[in-house]
């Protein structure tokens, strides 16, 4: 059953939150994901599809599932696709449920909306709220956590893009992503809101499950390569791989502890 929010927009307002699904050649993943959208308990939402000209009977598909907004047209890449489809988003919060990735469960938005709305009765206006992911595919599942991320920590690890809802206005003001990167614009992107000032705000719950089949898995040397590069033009090279090495024995502590108990 929908449930109202205080959140809800209606009339000719916008909605609360736009879900964008970028795609290119996905008709065996798409399903998954669609079901999964239509399954949140709360409307509050528009759906904004950027197709990369598929060939592969997904365009017709996508077009019977009735989104908001939808285009197929060619793209210089994922990032030049999440960019045109942050350009098409009227909602007042952005997620990117790409081909192939699914929500958690069926009240991630009516939970994060209750979030935002909380913290939005307690006088504190967040503009990127982020929680955790599941990763699934040919490994099995495995949960990634987010509950260490800082401002600062930010540049020594990374934040799946599938755990984050980002204030619209937030683009507007920040721009888009870095389409020279071809894995680690979202990375970029983050960075510098991070250290932009945006408003963080942690929930602890699963987001989404994340298909680790995309490119930056799959070319896995050559996205390492690039977010080293991205990590420089932040942080000098020996703080970054001192700060890099330091997360990683904390997060191996921490999943020992969590096993432990």
């Amino acid at each position: 059953m929908a449930v109202d929010l205080p959140l809800r927009r209606n009339g000719g307002a916008p909605p609360c939150f736009s879900i964008i699904t970028v795609s290119y050649n996905a008709m065996s993943a798409l399903p998954a994901t669609t079901e999964s959208l239509r399954n949140q308990t709360c409307k509050a939402y528009e759906w904004v599809v950027v197709d990369g000209e598929s060939t592969d009977g997904s365009v017709a598909w996508l077009q019977d599932q009735a989104p908001d907004f939808f285009s197929s047209e060619p793209d210089s890449g994922i990032y030049d696709a999440m960019n045109k489809a942050v350009a098409a988003a009227k909602g007042e919060w952005l997620f990117f449920l790409n081909a192939g990735d699914r929500f958690a469960d069926s009240r991630v938005l009516a939970d994060i909306a209750a979030e935002i709305d909380m913290a939005t009765n307690a006088a504190i206006r967040p503009s990127i709220v982020y929680g955790d992911v599941v990763y699934f595919g040919d490994k099995g599942r495995r949960r990634r956590r987010f509950n260490w991320l800082t401002r600062s920590r930010l540049v020594f690890g990374d934040l799946c893009h599938q755990a984050t809802f980002v204030r619209r206005d937030l683009f507007v003001a920040q721009g888009g992503f870095d389409t020279t990167l071809r894995y680690n614009a979202d990375f970029d992107w983050f960075i510098k809101a991070f250290r932009g000032g945006a408003q963080l705000h942690y929930v602890p719950r699963d987001i989404a499950l994340f298909h680790d089949a995309g490119a930056h898995v799959l070319n896995h040397e050559k996205s390492e390569a690039e977010r080293n590069v991205v990590r420089a033009r932040y942080c000098r090279r020996p703080l970054w791989l001192l700060g890099h090495w330091a997360l990683r024995l904390e997060l191996r502590l921490r999943r020992h502890l969590e096993k432990a108990t």
